[in-house]
């Protein structure tokens, strides 16, 4: 991993030097993020009273010459280094080819800049039916009316590619119908398959593990933890909605998974899904990237916001006899954008634990969080 990241910095500074020889062909821009979270929650636990941290801090570069593109991006937040993305492009008239490391073309909440989204995190369903990022290629075709994307993948990350490898290959497409009319206004339906071979080369037979962090991950322990023994084969969906006007927008995904068994146990069938929604009080429209059908922050670069979500997350299976626990949340929060590379987002929501959710999560509760971000 040190050699990679090193070979990395060594790359960026050779793109810096050949940038003043080559102007008129080869383009670097340099980028950063860093995001800083509070939280203070009432749950009564002395240990969930409060946190802070450096949530994600990370460095990269884009580089663009012809058609070609690349992309790094090097995380350094919580104490340790590794590869985010990580990606080749060659871009076509209408299409673009894409290998490396990145996200699989599964959920557009997922496939949003974090320090873009409504929220500090993804909805818990969001994080409970998507996985990180994947070694692979895609390949997107987009047109005024569609976007449509298919690709290949291993079953890990750059960073676990070794001894901590899953040995299974993933397929996944995605299709999106839009129309883009004048003043920001925006309709796009779409939705997302995904199929995973068995794991293989394994000594034992496969333990696979669904969860998810809920609306934090600053608590101790995933809200949602389902454990799928002899795991085989996984298929998985989501259907995707989105509606933007110059002064709101609503978005909404349901997901439903089946991991099947190799032992002739019953497939796990959890589901879940959100809804979600943005008010202007300052700025006007929302960016849309619609080479890749993903939504953004709002349009104008000083905007103050209101946001709203409701989740549902069901990850209890009474006919597989596994439980992961079932929960629903509402979320309200103001969002400042003080310009293009610095905001302020502050929110609140309110947690109701089903049954089965980890032992750690014993009665409803409410959290309230903070972030300070730039983004440059």
């Amino acid at each position: 991993m040190k050699k990679i990241v090193a070979g990395l910095l060594s790359f960026i500074l050779l793109l810096g030097g050949v940038t003043t020889q080559a102007q008129e062909q080869l383009k670097v821009k340099f980028r950063s993020r860093a995001l800083l979270d509070a939280a203070v929650s009432g749950y009564g636990k002395e240990d969930v009273q409060g946190y802070y941290r450096l949530e994600d801090f990370r460095v990269g570069f884009k580089a663009t010459y012809g058609q070609w593109e690349a992309k790094a991006d090097i995380g350094l937040g919580g104490g340790k280094v590794a590869i985010k993305d990580l990606l080749l492009n060659y871009h076509f008239k209408n299409s673009v080819l894409s290998l490396g490391n990145a996200y699989e073309p599964f959920s557009m909440d997922m496939l949003i800049s974090t320090a873009d989204l409504r929220f500090h995190q993804s909805a818990a369903s969001v994080l409970a039916f998507t996985d990180s990022r994947k070694l692979g290629a895609t390949y997107h075709f987009y047109t005024d009316s569609w976007y449509l994307a298919t690709g290949v993948y291993t079953h890990n990350d750059i960073n676990k590619i070794g001894s901590s490898q899953k040995n299974a290959f993933v397929s996944t497409s995605r299709a999106v119908w839009r129309k883009q009319g004048e003043d920001h206004r925006l309709i796009h339906v779409g939705g997302a398959f995904s199929f995973r071979t068995k794991q293989v080369n394994t000594e034992e037979p496969p333990v696979g593990t669904v969860d998810s962090e809920g609306i934090t991950s600053m608590f101790p322990a995933s809200l949602l933890e389902a454990e799928v023994p002899n795991m085989g084969t996984e298929v998985k969906g989501v259907v995707e909605a989105l509606y933007t006007a110059p002064r709101w927008m609503v978005q909404a995904e349901y997901y439903f998974d089946r991991l099947n068994r190799t032992d002739g146990g019953k497939a796990y069938r959890p589901h879940g899904g959100y809804i979600q929604g943005g008010f202007l009080l300052k700025g006007r429209g929302f960016e849309y990237d619609a080479m890749y059908g993903i939504p953004s922050r709002p349009a104008t670069p000083q905007a103050i916001e209101l946001v709203a979500r409701l989740n549902y997350t069901d990850m209890n299976d009474n006919r597989a006899g596994i439980y992961g626990g079932e929960e629903t949340d509402l979320s309200l929060g103001v969002n400042w954008y003080i310009n293009q590379y610095l905001g302020v987002k502050l929110n609140g929501s309110y947690v109701w634990v089903g049954e089965h959710c980890n032992a750690f999560y014993k009665k409803d509760f409410f959290l309230a969080q903070l972030r300070l971000q730039y983004i440059f």
